[in-house]
C-alpha cells in the first residue's frame, strides 16, 4: 500500500459521517504540526519545519476534504501560501475542485504580491475583515481578484469567529466543510470559542524552546471537540 493509499484509509472514515454536519456553521477541521514543547513557529512568528513528507502528503489530502481552508493574515505575509492542494497522485491534482482560500484580517494588511492574487494556480481568496477597513485598500484587492467582507467584531474588538461561520455556512459562500491551519492567534481564538469538530496534531520529534509561539498561547482551558486524532 502506497503512502497515498495509507493516507486515504486513515482519513476517510473521519468524514463519511454526516451526522457531525451542523444546521448553522461548517464542520471545522483544526489541524497544525507542532515540537514537543508546543511550538508551532520560531521567535516572532518565524517559520519552522514541523512536518515530513508523509503529514505533508496527509495535509494536502486533507484539503481535499473541505471547501475552504481558513488562515490568518500573519500566515500570509509570514509564508505566502498557496493554499492548494499539490501533493496527491499523479493525475489527480486536475480533477479535484481546489478548496477556497479564506483569510481573516481585521486591518487589511494584505499583501498585494502574494501568491493568493499573483499565481494561476491559485483561487482568488475571500477576505474577511472589520467594518471599519480601508476602503481603498479594499477596492485595489478586489480589482485584483479577491473578495473582501466586512463582518461583525467581537466583545475584545477581533473578528467574531461565530458571525464568520455562520456566513460561510450559507449563499452565497455555501462552505459546509472549513480546514483551519494557522496562525498562532487563529488557532487560540477557535480554541478558545470550542468551534472545533476535529482536531488533528501533528508533533515534530523537537524542541523549540520558550521563546518560540505556542499553539495554545497561556490558554490551559479544557475544551470538547467531536473528534481528536
Amino acid at each position: 500500500m502506497s503512502i497515498h493509499e495509507k493516507v486515504k484509509s486513515f482519513l476517510s472514515p473521519y468524514y463519511s459521517n454526516e451526522t457531525f454536519l451542523s444546521n448553522n456553521r461548517p464542520f471545522v477541521t483544526l489541524t497544525y504540526a507542532q515540537s514537543l514543547d508546543g511550538k508551532i513557529s520560531g521567535k516572532g512568528g518565524k517559520q519552522l519545519r514541523l512536518s515530513c513528507e508523509e503529514s505533508m502528503i496527509m495535509t494536502h489530502r486533507l484539503r481535499t476534504y473541505h471547501d475552504g481552508i481558513m488562515v490568518g493574515i500573519g500566515t500570509i505575509i509570514n509564508d505566502d501560501p498557496r493554499l492548494t492542494a499539490r501533493l496527491l497522485e499523479i493525475g489527480e491534482e486536475s480533477k479535484i475542485n481546489q478548496p477556497q482560500p479564506i483569510i481573516l484580517d481585521s486591518e487589511l494588511r494584505f499583501p498585494l504580491s502574494a501568491k493568493l492574487l499573483t499565481s494561476n494556480e491559485c483561487k482568488s481568496p475571500w477576505i474577511f475583515t472589520s467594518h471599519n477597513c480601508d476602503n481603498e485598500k479594499r477596492k485595489i484587492l478586489e480589482q485584483l481578484g479577491a473578495k473582501v467582507i466586512p463582518i461583525d467584531s467581537d466583545q475584545i474588538g477581533q473578528l467574531s469567529l461565530t458571525h464568520l461561520l455562520s456566513i460561510l455556512h450559507i449563499q452565497p459562500f455555501s462552505i459546509k466543510h472549513l480546514m483551519v491551519e494557522g496562525g498562532a492567534r487563529i488557532i487560540q481564538s477557535f480554541l478558545k470559542n470550542e468551534l472545533i469538530d476535529l482536531l488533528i496534531v501533528t508533533t515534530a520529534p523537537v524542541f523549540v524552546g520558550p521563546e518560540a509561539v505556542s499553539a495554545t498561547g497561556d490558554n490551559r482551558k479544557t475544551i470538547e471537540v467531536s473528534m481528536i486524532i
